[in-house]
């Protein structure tokens, strides 16, 4: 599954990324660009394309709360990890950002206080 947080060019990169029989789902597009679709890049994999938007199922009647509590448990539970890149000191936040924009980070980067 891949999730695309970004939209505009950042989708089409996330459904060549999707593997077979895999899902897209698009959440948000803070691209804020069109997002170019080639049907070659998904359907030849049964790749499916999913859109999210929480607050439309709000307004539908759908209540959150049961399914973040059950989340929260899980990531009290230590169920979930997420992988860390790099930390850096507040004092060289410059720095931070720079490896950020780099593309080279394969996890969070963090800043610290």
């Amino acid at each position: 599954m891949v999730l695309d947080l970004v939209g505009g060019d950042s989708f089409t990169a996330s459904l060549k990324a999707a593997a077979r029989a895999g899902r897209v789902v698009a959440m948000a597009n803070v691209a804020l660009a069109p997002s170019t679709i080639d049907t070659r890049d998904f359907y030849p994999k049964n790749v499916s394309i999913h859109g999210f938007q929480i607050t439309d199922l709000m307004r539908h009647g759908w209540d959150p709360r049961p399914d973040l509590g059950n989340l929260l448990k899980a990531v009290a539970a230590g169920r979930f990890t997420v992988p860390i890149d790099s930390t850096f000191p507040m004092a060289r936040a410059a720095e931070s950002h720079r490896h950020l924009e780099s593309g080279a980070t394969r996890g969070k980067v963090i800043l610290s206080s």
